[in-house]
């Protein structure tokens, strides 16, 4: 149990399992332990290393027993890697792969997750068609109710949001806008991030702009960090923040605190002019407006 557990807690970071890799070009995998296969697969993908992470995962579900959970695991990390590499794709190849999960390990732990994967593949066609959203909305349905509490499904929940709110309209919008707000009431942590975020597209399209800074300030502050992610920066954030915070509510000591935070974290990110052109915007609008209520009256 403790080693199920531990390869389905970290599969998105199981590069503490990984053997090294080489630095360039496919190579031929050897180790035959399927939990260390699966974690090298797992450093790979992360390193968009398609090519090695496929044969690491192929490598892993013919060293398992078929049907096991390590087969399953190993299943489902090289149909993600069909699915979402790219360049090089293959959808349907990913989809075999997935139902062959369903069939042959109806009982794994990763069956939830999936499901989930299958009810994405509906949603996200290609350009130029349009989603089944009668089939995607039961997708994730299905995912919610029969996997309750489960990481996939608060995934799923928030993707049926997401649909909600992709309407732009008033009623939808603000029927999702009292389902996330009590997701965030509840939630501890998975995805806090993310619900803020769609609060704030919520609150856009409501029009209320202080609400969507709010809740902007809480996704960022929610944000789950990857200490082994290179490219983690937030100089955007701060942009983002700081430009709602001047222009949409007009709270300039906020906006202040972003720019500034921008520009001692990031001295050499490209928005740092706009930054220092903004300070000294807020700061001469507030002058003049300091000017004329300490003119003398006529």
């Amino acid at each position: 149990m403790v080693k199920k557990a531990h390869l389905i807690t970290h599969l998105g970071a199981a590069g503490m399992l990984a053997l090294s890799l080489t630095a360039c070009g496919p190579r031929v995998v050897q180790d035959a332990d399927p939990a260390a296969l699966i974690g090298e697969a797992w450093t790979a993908y992360r390193l968009s290393e398609f090519q090695n992470a496929a044969l690491a995962f192929d490598a892993a579900r013919n060293a398992a027993i078929p049907g096991s959970d390590e087969w399953a695991m190993a299943t489902y990390g090289l149909g993600t890697t069909w699915d979402l590499r790219r360049p090089g794709e293959d959808p349907r190849k990913a989809t075999a792969l997935y139902q062959e999960i369903l069939e042959t390990a109806p009982q794994s732990p990763i069956i939830p997750w999936t499901e989930l994967a299958l009810a994405r593949q509906k949603h996200l066609v290609p350009v130029g068609q349009e989603p089944d959203y009668d089939a995607v909305n039961k997708a994730y349905q299905h995912i919610i109710d029969q996997f309750p509490g489960h990481l996939a499904a608060k995934e799923a929940f928030l993707y049926l949001q997401s649909i909600q709110l992709a309407k732009l309209e008033p009623v939808s919008t603000q029927a999702a806008v009292e389902k996330l707000l009590d997701f965030v009431a509840h939630e501890k942590k998975e995805f806090l991030s993310p619900a803020w975020s769609l609060l704030a597209v919520a609150y856009t399209t409501l029009g209320d702009q202080e609400k969507r800074l709010e809740a902007e300030i809480n996704s960022f502050e929610t944000t789950e960090v990857d200490p082994s992610d290179p490219f983690i920066e937030f100089a955007w954030a701060y942009w983002n923040l700081a430009t709602i915070a001047e222009f949409e509510v007009g709270d300039f000591d906020l906006a202040r605190h972003y720019y500034n935070l921008l520009l001692e974290k990031y001295p050499t990110d490209i928005r740092v002019y706009g930054c220092k052109q903004a300070l000294r915007r807020m700061d001469a609008l507030e002058a003049s407006i300091r000017a004329e209520e300490e003119a003398p009256q006529p």
